[in-house]
């Protein structure tokens, strides 16, 4: 079944054109890389922490990420990081650090094995709690795909501001299915800057920066 669900997986991309992301596809497949989904069931996490892991890597994220200027002295922190699908998309660009933040060791590493077998040197896990992580000043770009609940949302929004405020810089949210878009435009400095639509995932991409703040002029 896994096999028939990546081919036609795989094929849905050709069918658009999207030839790059079709080779990719069938490279993760027969290189047993496992960007799968778990459900918070399957991983044994609690509902009220966390929520599933899904795949959101790939050309729809590059479209975002090559509209947005990126150079060598930006970094990227991934929450929720899972299994590393959208860190091996980030480690296309020049961040001058990648990190990612998951909850469960055992995803940590699946997503080691999966940089292994691709090749990518140039990504940190970190085994921790979203809300825990609170060593951000370096960071300019934050990354979440619905990683989970509001409550932590609202945990590590507020870690941002207390970080920009105390290393003010211009910084960038990329927010891959929105859903506590209300929380980071009321709790934080961030406005929405672009919208942007992840056709495998049917999600709208909310990008968000605080370039309106006097601190990032």
């Amino acid at each position: 079944m896994p096999l028939v669900t990546d081919i036609r997986n795989a094929l849905s991309y050709l069918l658009r054109g999207e030839f790059k992301e079709f080779l990719f596809r069938l490279r993760v497949h027969f290189s047993k890389i496992d960007f799968r989904y778990a459900s918070v069931n399957e991983l044994g996490l609690s509902a009220d922490r966390s929520h599933d892991y899904r795949h959101s890597g790939g050309i729809h994220l590059e479209h975002v990420l090559d509209r947005l200027h990126i150079t060598q002295s930006d970094a990227i922190v991934d929450f929720g990081s899972g299994k590393g699908g959208a860190l091996a998309t980030f480690a296309k660009y020049p961040f001058s650090k990648i990190t990612g933040v998951e909850l469960l060791p055992e995803l940590v590493a699946i997503a080691a094995e999966n940089f292994r077998i691709l090749g990518i040197s140039n990504v940190t896990m970190v085994v921790s709690d979203a809300a825990d992580f609170t060593e951000l000043d370096e960071y300019t770009y934050f990354y979440f795909y619905s990683p989970f609940p509001r409550s932590v949302m609202g945990s590590v929004l507020a870690n941002i501001q207390t970080s920009l405020r105390n290393v003010p810089r211009c910084a960038h949210i990329i927010y891959c299915n929105p859903e506590f878009h209300d929380l980071v435009e009321a709790v934080s400095p961030f406005c929405k800057t672009g919208e942007h639509h992840h056709r495998q995932l049917r999600l709208p991409i909310y990008v968000y920066s605080n370039s309106h703040d006097d601190t990032c002029r």
